[in-house]
């Protein structure tokens, strides 16, 4: 039995992207529901906490796959860029990495700090209606997210490309 170590890690990679997508739609549609605030602050902590794996996650992906290109292509690595299929999957991980630093975070902490303000009393008028357009444009950030995800899991199993550990 042949295999690669470096494969494995991938999908392990592949596996935390997954657990902090899908944990974190799960807790922001639960905290969406939720009326009690106080408990709606306990939520968006749980779901910062999820959200931690995703740059171990994109960092092992990211690693993992460079050493994946290099492996599949030894003597020449720099001609991946003929594949379109590999191409795009590296463009649309770099879109998903972009989204996933910047706007999920900046939606996320605006959320937080105006739970924060309405439990203490201080909220400006009008908080209820912009908690809500935050939650719809986190639900927005969550769909993007997924989309991205499976056009790159499509593009890795359809893709022409077979590496070279497989068991």
């Amino acid at each position: 039995m042949t295999g690669s170590f470096n494969f494995l890690l991938h999908l392990l990679g592949f596996g935390f992207l997954v657990t902090a997508l899908l944990g974190g739609w799960m807790i922001e549609r639960r905290s969406r529901r939720e009326k009690d605030l106080t408990f709606k602050r306990i939520l968006l902590r749980t779901g910062r906490a999820i959200g931690l794996l995703s740059p171990i996650a994109a960092l092992i992906l990211l690693v993992t796959g460079i050493i994946n290109i290099v492996s599949v292509y030894p003597t020449n690595p720099m001609i991946w860029h003929s594949q379109g299929w590999l191409m795009a999957k590296v463009i649309l991980f770099a879109f998903m990495v972009v989204n996933g630093v910047v706007f999920g975070p900046i939606i996320s902490r605006r959320r937080s700090r105006l739970v924060d303000t309405m439990i203490a009393g201080q909220a400006p008028e009008g908080s209820e209606q912009t908690l809500r357009v935050l939650e719809k444009n986190l639900t927005t950030y969550y769909l993007v997210q997924t989309l991205l995800l499976l056009l790159i899991l499509f593009l890795s199993i359809f893709g022409s490309g077979k590496h070279p550990g497989l068991f």
